[in-house]
């Protein structure tokens, strides 16, 4: 279980727009002092709370809002903790994670380590099915951090962040996209960190003229149009979606596309949710 220190930590880096979403138990755990427990790896922290806490429980968070927890990190008052943070950035995409976190780390002392790699649908699960969950994880699905919210292993960030300053950052329907369903209602599982442009179709032009085709601007005459492809002796569409574990991802990344633009919202939501 993650510290109440660790989870302060947490809303000042979501108010960096660092991360996604925090992993770990439940809200109501004893808090644990911001002390001698700074330089631990948060593993252990997570696992051993500091002995003194019960003699001397810790304050409530202070209020989650621009200036807050930023104030406290800037000046110095986590300096030494380390912060772990899975997700699914490897290869050159970590080394630009890693390059994106490292002034706030020299401004701070807080230590970032991130853990994750191309593995992490799978990983992530068994850490924390371990109980050695990361401190902070960027879930690029939300249905897989929905099993998590429903099994009570997500932090409601609200409790960290004001809802005055995420209304300042987001977009009431990105923060109404963040409330998924837990064990006892509705929290706000995480904020949006990042966003991609997806199901892009690139065609070769000069064979394309040549061919005298037209771009279809209707689902209809895209129908149409690989049809004709077919009737010419060609093949269509040339989709790659291999990539180890999370091997399919790119497929279902255009199944969500198609689905926004062909059918209902209340269908799509259902078809996330299984």
């Amino acid at each position: 279980m993650l510290t109440r220190k660790l989870w302060s930590l947490l809303a000042l880096l979501l108010a960096l727009s660092l991360i996604l979403v925090a992993c770990g138990g439940g809200a109501d755990e004893e808090p644990a002092d911001t002390g001698d427990t700074a330089a631990e790896p948060a593993e252990e922290t997570a696992a051993e709370p500091a002995e003194d806490t019960a003699a001397e429980p810790a304050a409530e968070p202070a209020e989650a809002g621009e200036g807050t927890f930023y104030d406290r990190a800037m000046a110095g008052e986590f300096a030494g903790t380390v912060v772990t943070v899975d997700g699914p950035f490897a290869d050159a995409d970590e080394v630009k994670f890693n390059a994106s976190v490292a002034a706030f780390e020299e401004a701070t002392g807080i230590d970032i380590q991130y853990i994750g790699g191309k593995e992490f649908e799978t990983s992530i699960s068994v850490r924390v099915d371990a109980g050695n969950a990361p401190d902070i994880a960027d879930f690029p699905q939300p249905g897989l951090l929905a099993n998590f919210v429903a099994s009570g292993d997500i932090v409601d960030v609200s409790e960290f962040l004001a809802e005055d300053y995420m209304q300042g950052q987001y977009l009431q329907s990105w923060l109404d996209m963040s409330m998924m369903q837990g064990p006892d209602g509705p929290i706000m599982a995480g904020v949006w960190h990042r966003f991609n442009g997806k199901s892009l179709v690139w065609y070769p032009k000069d064979d394309w003229d040549a061919a005298g085709y037209e771009i279809p601007t209707t689902w209809d005459e895209l129908i149409a149009l690989n049809d004709q492809i077919v009737s010419d002796g060609d093949t269509p569409w040339c989709i790659g979606i291999e990539s180890g574990t999370a091997t399919g991802w790119a497929a279902t990344d255009w199944m969500e596309e198609i689905m926004l633009r062909t059918t209902s919202l209340d269908n799509y939501d259902a078809w996330t949710r299984g």
